[in-house]
């Protein structure tokens, strides 16, 4: 279900990895010194970015499981999650822990994430679209920066 979509297998790896320096690497080569970084994150391709705070992550991760989940989350395919579709995902259990408690987030504030943005659909009113979602942790984040 959705926890096979966030749980990656440890012995797959980036297309663009990086290769671990070989014995005879220049110490002074920027991939030899750069090494240690994590394989996902290319040190010479990454922007700057600011510093988050763990309550700024933690919104980040739950926005990210949100735009990644939504369609499995919206199962009736309405183009918005509703309380009922996200109580399935609660009380399943298989849904891992951090799963469960991104979907509480979602739940604990359906209704202000809901209110973000007005698509004139009243029969939705408390679901929560994509546009929402955005406006929404837009919203949050900058009250946190």
């Amino acid at each position: 279900m959705l926890n096979e979509m966030f749980n990656k297998k440890s012995s797959e790896e980036p297309k663009d990895a990086p290769k671990a320096p070989s014995e005879s690497a220049n110490a002074n080569d920027p991939a030899f010194q750069n090494a240690w970084f994590s394989l996902s994150v290319d040190p010479q391709a990454a922007a700057p970015q600011k510093k988050m705070s763990p309550a700024q992550r933690n919104l980040d991760d739950i926005k990210k499981y949100a735009y990644e989940a939504f369609d499995l989350l919206d199962t009736n395919q309405n183009g918005f999650i509703e309380s009922s579709e996200l109580q399935v995902v609660l009380a399943d259990p298989a849904t891992p822990m951090r799963e469960k408690s991104f979907v509480m987030f979602l739940l604990s504030n359906q209704q202000e994430i809901a209110d973000s943005v007005q698509e004139g659909t009243p029969e939705y009113r408390d679901g929560i679209s994509r546009l929402d979602i955005d406006q929404y942790f837009k919203i949050v984040m900058s009250r946190l920066a």
